[in-house]
């Protein structure tokens, strides 16, 4: 039976405030740091392929699905030509436009899963703490990078398939529903294949709840089990390897134990054994669990789902990149929107044990809870700080240096003007990349607005300079 409309449109309202607080957030880092210049793989994704191959005619559909590293990102790919088709010309500050409303989007679908079915000033918590973990700064590089799109792709999908596919009752829609979006998610980005993972994962903490007692019809093991197999299956058959990124994997243990100790760390990245403290709520939650100390609270099983996804791209990532300089130095910020999934679940956990905790226990319980949400809050503060200092502050202060440097490089044709300069400024560190994107005749009035300033702006990239007060 359908919920009365305004009760309805009350379970729906902490998604709203946190669209609107997460899309104004990064809307204003954008205005203030972002530029139209293509970064990095952009010259050669989009600038050397994508759009020449569209403009000439010869792209196909089955393109779609070439890999990009380690990755499949067709909706990015779709988005992108559609921005493009629709506004004449490349644009990344279009795109990073985009993505905020994306990234919005992911926060405000996360904040209605973990509130759905509760009231007052709980679904007020969550939405506060998803706002808080979605500010931007931290993850400054999806924000400013306009090829990100796909991390926020396989976010959303990876979190509603999982919402779908992890539900105790599931319906023959919710089972459909969560198939599509798990699937989507699989030519989104490489962590659509954890969503299998987290889903056996919650099967066998399910199968242990269950033990020595009948289980119902409806949560029989295989029928929560079959859509993560056959996903698992297909993640295989989608699987890319890159050899000349063998060299960036984690050469021993001991390499992968301190970048998978940094990743599970964060915010406090610096330290890697942080991450044993940082994730004790949740350990303990699920301990308390599998001892049936506790029973699992409402939303609990999604929480649980979002955290194993969360952990598993923590440990794929310090397999794959444990030797990169990268994450021998700390923690990308690429990487933070999957991370961030963490801490704020075991902010979750934190809560539920607390709040669950026994009368003649709970004011110790509340001291621990508040002991640790102020151990997280100093690590990300300390992040937040250094992240400003080295990266948002600068790139404020003087917004176009990317913009000149590439525009005397436009004009000169000399690669020496990249020399010696700071990483986030350099394009591309193929200058070659640059050049022929620059000189390719299919891409002559298609080039960013910066790139071809004596001509006329793009519909879209008008609204999106006078949205953010760029005119």
């Amino acid at each position: 039976m359908d919920k009365p409309p305004s009760q309805s449109h009350r379970r729906r309202i902490p998604a709203v405030p946190v669209f609107l607080a997460v899309l104004i957030a990064q809307l204003a880092l954008v205005a203030v740091a972002g530029t139209d210049i293509p970064f990095q793989d952009q010259w050669d994704i989009e600038g050397r392929w994508l759009y020449p191959a569209w403009l000439e005619g010869s792209l196909r559909w089955a393109d779609l699905l070439r890999p990009f590293n380690e990755h499949r990102i067709v909706w990015t790919h779709l988005l992108n030509l559609a921005l493009f088709a629709v506004n004449g010309q490349w644009d990344p500050l279009v795109q990073l436009t985009a993505i905020a409303f994306l990234r919005a989007a992911c926060a405000a679908g996360l904040a209605w899963m973990v509130a759905r079915g509760r009231t007052g000033w709980v679904r007020a918590a969550v939405a506060a703490a998803v706002v808080f973990a979605f500010l931007p700064h931290l993850a400054w590089h999806n924000a400013l990078w306009g090829i990100e799109s796909h991390a926020y792709f396989v976010l959303g999908l990876s979190l509603l398939a999982m919402a779908l596919l992890g539900a105790r009752d599931r319906s023959s829609r919710q089972t459909a529903g969560g198939m599509l979006a798990a699937a989507a998610a699989l030519v989104a980005m490489g962590p659509g294949v954890l969503v299998p993972v987290a889903l056996l994962g919650l099967a066998v903490l399910r199968a242990w709840d269950s033990r020595g007692i009948d289980p119902t019809p409806g949560a029989s093991p295989w029928r929560q089990v079959w859509p993560a197999v056959a996903l698992l299956a297909a993640g295989g058959l989608l699987r890319v390897r890159v050899p000349e990124h063998a060299a960036l994997s984690a050469a021993d243990a001991s390499q992968f134990f301190t970048a998978a100790g940094r990743v599970l760390a964060w915010p406090h990245v610096g330290q890697p054994l942080a991450a044993i403290p940082m994730n004790l709520p949740l350990l303990a939650l699920i301990l308390a669990r599998a001892r049936r100390w506790r029973k699992p609270a409402p939303g609990e099983d999604f929480v649980l789902l979002a955290a194993g996804w969360s952990v598993g791209v923590a440990l794929a990532t310090a397999w794959v990149r444990g030797g990169s300089e990268e994450l021998i130095a700390g923690v990308p910020s690429r990487y933070v929107d999957f991370i961030v999934l963490l801490p704020l679940a075991n902010v979750w956990c934190a809560a539920a044990l607390a709040h669950e905790a026994a009368r003649q226990a709970r004011v110790r319980a509340r001291i621990l809870a508040a002991a640790w949400g102020l151990f997280l809050f100093v690590g990300w503060l300390g992040l937040s700080a250094e992240t400003f200092r080295g990266v948002i502050l600068p790139r404020a202060r003087d917004r176009e240096a990317p913009v000149r440097l590439i525009r005397a490089f436009q004009l000169t044709g000399d690669a020496a003007l990249f020399a010696g300069q700071p990483r986030l400024l350099v394009p591309h560190p193929n200058p070659e990349s640059v050049r022929v994107v620059l000189l390719d005749p299919r891409m002559r009035g298609s080039l960013p607005p910066s790139l071809q300033p004596e001509r006329p702006r793009g519909p879209l990239s008008r609204a999106v300079r006078a949205l953010l007060g760029r005119q």
